[in-house]
């Protein structure tokens, strides 16, 4: 008997998540995704239908924000996917994101008429009470979640999470996501100039301002070091003027990668550093880039924040949270103890084997899907 799985990620789909979803070898599995006509990439390994969705407006500059706001007044959140009811009628399981998005909202009401079998709700949140910000959010959030056969956590910390928010802990399951490991593996290289990656959105939260701070520091210290940053956003223009400023345009870098080009991007750097930070409504929920390091083999310096130091655990060094002085301080002790940075990369990428294999997910979610359709 054939499980139709249904697999709802509006404009988030992406295949950073969506390798993990490889059941192309399944015949009893028809697994397909449902996205917003602009998702963030549908590169992934299973059918995708996209659907016109109000998120697809914000990607005109001049409406986003108006978007959004009418939106998350009125219907809760503009991540509607028109005509989705019809597609996912009648799947054994529909599994969709977090609750407070609209399309998953859509599937709450479909699984209280019955016309879908089990509703299953990913959880990457790890702020209890989060996404709660007006009266139509909260209300299409608690739907959704009374709604919820089962929660999908990818880490320890989301659990936590649910459970502060009330959600009974056998209605929980935490399988990790992993990546590619036979892409992302160490190089061997024996670089005279040791490099710093950051890769990721280029906003406040995620300390790309204290990493450059912290490398002017490594600077001072006379130690030869060069900065690549790959990764774009609303600070690019800042960061340029600050680099030509400071006149460091021969040893940091700025550039757009494509997802399957950072394999490669990674065997090139010598230390990994994103210092995510905390801010009232986010945290680092998971990260991948950070399991993409460690299967690289890369050292790991980070601020203590988030799910982080679940993620990374004894493979990195973790700065006290917007100490910057501690974070150079941690860059340059991987950087003067090379033996250090090797053990390090050496246990991470043991580590990513374990634990962050997508194929070993995927096994994983296969057996999860079975156990609900038995």
């Amino acid at each position: 008997m054939n499980m139709k799985i249904s697999f709802i990620r509006g404009a988030y789909l992406n295949n950073f998540e969506g390798q993990n979803f490889d059941f192309s070898n399944q015949k009893d599995i028809d697994f397909r995704g449902y996205s917003s006509l602009f998702p963030i990439d549908d590169k992934v390994p299973f059918p995708v239908i996209r659907l016109f969705s109000l998120a697809d407006l914000q990607t005109i500059p001049v409406l986003a924000d108006v978007v959004r706001y009418v939106a998350n007044r009125t219907l809760g959140d503009s991540q509607i996917l028109f005509g989705l009811e019809k597609y996912i009628s009648s799947s054994d399981i529909v599994h969709t994101a977090d609750p407070h998005y609209y399309y998953s909202y859509q599937a709450a009401i479909l699984r209280k008429k019955g016309a879908i079998k089990k509703l299953i709700s990913t959880w990457w949140e790890t702020i209890p009470f989060n996404n709660e910000g007006t009266a139509a959010k909260k209300r299409i959030k608690k739907f959704t979640m009374d709604n919820t056969d089962l929660f999908l956590c990818y880490a320890e910390k989301a659990k936590q999470c649910l459970l502060q928010e009330g959600v009974p802990q056998n209605k929980i399951i935490v399988i990790p996501l992993g990546v590619d490991i036979s892409q992302f593996k160490p190089l061997k290289k024996n670089n005279e100039t040791i490099t710093i990656l950051f890769a990721g959105r280029l906003v406040e939260e995620k300390g790309i301002l204290d990493l450059y701070v912290a490398f002017k520091e490594i600077l001072n210290r006379k130690i030869r070091a060069q900065l690549r940053i790959v990764g774009q956003g609303p600070l690019e223009d800042r960061l340029r003027e600050s680099i030509l400023k400071d006149g460091l345009t021969d040893v940091v870098t700025i550039g757009k990668k494509s997802y399957s080009e950072m394999p490669s991007v990674y065997q090139q750097v010598d230390i990994f550093c994103v210092p995510s930070k905390k801010t009232c409504s986010w945290e680092e929920q998971y990260g991948m880039v950070f399991i993409e390091a460690m299967a690289s083999g890369l050292p790991i310096v980070s601020y203590n924040t988030g799910s982080i130091p679940e993620l990374v655990d004894a493979c990195g060094l973790f700065a006290k949270a917007n100490d910057v002085s501690n974070l150079s301080t941690l860059i340059i002790q991987i950087i003067r103890a090379k033996e250090l940075g090797e053990k390090l990369g050496t246990m991470g990428r043991e580590r990513a084997k374990t634990i962050f294999d997508a194929k070993k997910t995927a096994l994983r979610l296969v057996e999860f899907y079975r156990s609900l359709c038995k």
